[in-house]
């Protein structure tokens, strides 16, 4: 039975009892704070929504005051994110005034003196409307030679022998290439061109004659956006935008202002995004020319296709990161801010054309974002990738834009908290809900979350309440999770090519092989068990450390132990990495393959050493399509490799208990009766206290039997009520030298609660 703390009627007496109370039972730390209980029953400001205001109308000094006062006083929002929009085509109004003039700078400084009045914080969004990187119309006005540019590929056939005479396209040239389809041979054309004019003696045979070259891109929205991998292009936005705010409102960074937006940094729309400097980069990263092989990006050129292929792209990973978010992210930075944003489809099977690799794209952004919209658990094994780049990063806040192009209809109070909880359980801890608008009678993007919504109005002030505790508890210290997934960009990477008519839609064009986010949803959804996504590239760092039958992640904050690795469904890997892999399993580590076995190198010619190790490790040829049954391998160090060519929820669960010791489990393990909803977890590790959270998103009571290893003394904090209440259902026991704490669990429909204890109670 559950023992509430005693509530007295004056917050006075509350405190001086509760000090009492904590002082008699500091000897042995069993008994949480009285400020952590006070600041969770009425959690700080900084924990709370921070929703984006969409500022569609004619703004006025009294509508902003009003409108920010009934944020807070009515929705219990702490700030808000001012995100000012672009006439629309329909004939829908953007912000008046318009973008960064004087006028709209006056109505600015009206939304800071208000936010200084009432106690908010502001986020500063970077952009008229989105994507970020328009500078409100001021880029492709100013700087058209600086905005966004294009691949093209313009195609010839000749066939030889024969002389082939023909002016080149528009465009700067990047490499002209004749290649033969049949045997495919390529020769190099560009010392054959002259004063804009190819004249070449045309071999026997027929040959594809390609010119691959940059251009000016068109755009999708009001105007064009910069070129985000040209250092020089974003310095002249940063200019326009950023230090016009700076030069404005310098006084209020790091106080009313602390955090910097941007929104969809990437490739929306224009999955051929190139750059100027390009061909210098590729040599640079991979040393070797470029030019001969750009065929590989719409085309089969041979055994070398797929190592060219991950060469280019993860090039432009490299471009993209160092451009626009790295510069964003040092201005921020040296301003005393922090930056927070997200590039389109972050969440997608590939980032290849969305936004080139989600882990690089973060490496300098503060606190990296997931943006959870189009519709609930829309790309939901996706937003773990997000949460994986910053427990590497070793960044202790992880942000969402969330709700954004929900159905208005079908949004409730309920779907509020579903999607909530499920990215708590994701990793993330703070939120951004899509959110107000100025004028509420005309949203652009349902649904409207705001105190001026009839049906949602009466449950935000709990709402906020809500967020505010979880984040308070989630924001920093460690995640225990003792599973590492490598993540599959040399896969995704050596798959994709330009222009491919089985390509679906952007984020989506992956091989039958990958199933990478399939095994995010059994480890989280079905097996309810935690994992890390693990690039493959960073794996290779030193701060990755093999011990003993484990990986370690030796961040300074949020260090992590993994016991098991897995290797997801693939043909493509990287040899460093794999000759990683098999020094851990050399040291008794346990090695999961479930899927296909990759059997390609992603460095150029080193195939044939990757299928030698995969038969080292697995015992198995990776290039056998046949096998279905499950294989296991194994050394004298304790080291295990198991092959599984159809992972379920059955035969990787069974496969993970060989040397995993599992730090949460349930029993029974809880079975939904719809798709509707979830029921997960996340265990973190701060400030000497363990901490649970576990949702219940789903429509279904959740009742089972939580053991945690370790020996435990529970407190359950109930984020919804702010509640805490000592939890005596417990028990403790031990097998093989391990001590476990078992409790009982309820979780009513569409509900969450945290189990803390302090952690020198163990």
């Amino acid at each position: 039975m559950a023992i509430p703390y005693e509530h007295h009627i004056w917050k006075s007496i509350l405190v001086i009892s509760l000090g009492l109370l904590f002082n008699s039972c500091q000897s042995d730390n069993t008994v949480l704070s009285a400020n952590f209980v006070q600041d969770f029953e009425n959690p700080p400001s900084a924990y709370k929504p921070m929703p984006f205001w969409h500022m569609n109308g004619e703004l006025t000094t009294q509508g902003i005051q009003k409108q920010m006062k009934d944020a807070k006083e009515l929705a219990g929002f702490s700030g808000i994110s001012v995100l000012p929009l672009a006439p629309k085509k329909n004939g829908k109004p953007g912000t008046m005034p318009k973008f960064l003039t004087p006028q709209y700078i006056n109505r600015f400084q009206d939304v800071l003196n208000t936010a200084e009045e009432l106690d908010m914080q502001v986020i500063l969004y970077d952009d008229n409307d989105f994507p970020s990187g328009m500078a409100g119309g001021k880029m492709g006005e100013l700087f058209p030679q600086h905005t966004m540019k294009r691949l093209d590929k313009v195609e010839k056939l000749a066939n030889g022998p024969s002389n082939f005479k023909d002016k080149i396209p528009n465009g700067k040239l990047l490499s002209t290439v004749a290649m033969n389809p049949k045997t495919l041979e390529r020769i190099v054309l560009n010392d054959y061109i002259k004063n804009g004019i190819l004249v070449w003696k045309v071999p026997k045979g027929s040959w594809k004659i390609m010119y691959f070259t940059l251009v000016k891109d068109s755009y999708h929205k009001a105007f064009p956006v910069v070129d985000y991998m040209d250092t020089t292009a974003v310095r002249e936005m940063i200019s326009m935008t950023y230090d016009v705010y700076k030069e404005n409102f310098g006084s209020y960074f790091g106080n009313t202002i602390k955090m910097t937006f941007f929104d969809d940094v990437g490739f929306w729309k224009h999955p051929r995004t190139w750059t100027g400097l390009f061909n210098d980069k590729f040599e640079e990263v991979n040393g070797y020319d470029p030019k001969p092989w750009y065929p590989a990006l719409w085309y089969n050129i041979g055994p070398e296709t797929e190592a060219v292929r991950h060469a280019f792209f993860n090039t432009r990973a490299e471009l993209l990161a160092e451009g626009f978010p790295k510069l964003v992210g040092e201005w921020t930075k040296k301003n005393g801010l922090k930056d927070t944003g997200h590039p389109p489809g972050n969440y997608d099977p590939t980032p290849i054309d969305m936004n080139a690799d989600i882990f690089k794209f973060y490496r300098h952004t503060a606190i990296p974002l997931t943006d959870a919209i189009i519709g609930y658990q829309f790309g939901q094994n996706g937003h773990k990738l997000i949460s994986s780049a910053a427990d590497y990063y070793d960044k202790p806040v992880v942000a969402t834009e969330i709700y954004g192009a929900y159905k208005e209809k079908t949004f409730d109070s309920l779907m509020l908290y579903r999607s909530a909880m499920d990215l708590f359980s994701r990793g993330v801890n703070f939120v951004i809900p899509h959110g107000m608008w100025y004028n509420p009678d005309q949203v652009y993007i349902s649904p409207l979350v705001s105190p001026y919504s009839e049906k949602l109005a009466p449950a935000l002030p709990d709402y906020s309440n809500f967020v505010g505790r979880s984040c308070m508890l989630l924001q920093g210290g460690k995640r225990v999770a003792n599973i590492g997934v490598l993540y599959p960009f040399e896969e995704l990477a050596g798959w994709y090519r330009f222009e491919d008519p089985k390509n679906p839609r952007q984020g989506f064009f992956i091989s039958p092989e990958t199933n990478y986010q399939e095994i995010s949803g059994l480890l989280t959804n079905d097996l309810r068990q935690d994992f890390t996504f693990i690039h493959p590239e960073y794996f290779l760092d030193s701060k990755y450390e093999i011990a003993n039958g484990s990986v370690l992640l030796n961040n300074h904050e949020n260090k992590q132990k993994y016991d098991a690795l897995i290797l997801t469904g693939c043909k493509i890997i990287s040899l460093k990495t794999l000759e990683k892999i098999k020094k851990f399993y050399d040291k008794g580590g346990l090695v999961i393959s479930a899927g296909q076995l990759p059997f390609k190198s992603s460095e150029m010619g080193q195939d044939e050493k990757v299928k030698a190790l995969i038969l080292e490790i697995f015992n198995i040829n990776p290039e056998v399509s046949a096998i279905t049954e499950i294989h296991v391998s194994d050394n004298t160090s304790g080291g295990e490799a198991i092959h599984i060519p159809n992972p379920n929820e059955k035969n990787l669960s069974e496969a993970l208990k060989t040397h995993v010791v599992s730090d949460v489990e349930f029993s029974p393990k809880p079975v939904l009766s719809s798709e509707l909803g979830k029921f997960n977890y996340i265990h973190k590790i701060k400030e000497g206290k363990d901490i649970y959270f576990f949702s219940n998103s789903s429509d279904d009571l959740i009742e089972t039997e939580v053991t945690l290893k370790g020996k435990l003394d529970l407190y359950q904090a109930n984020p919804h009520s702010g509640k805490i209440m000592r939890l005596d259902n417990t028990s403790h026991f031990k097998i093989n030298n391990n001590i476990f704490t078992k409790g009982t669990l309820t979780l009513k429909p569409v509900s969450t609660t945290f189990w803390v204890s302090n952690q020198n109670s163990k």
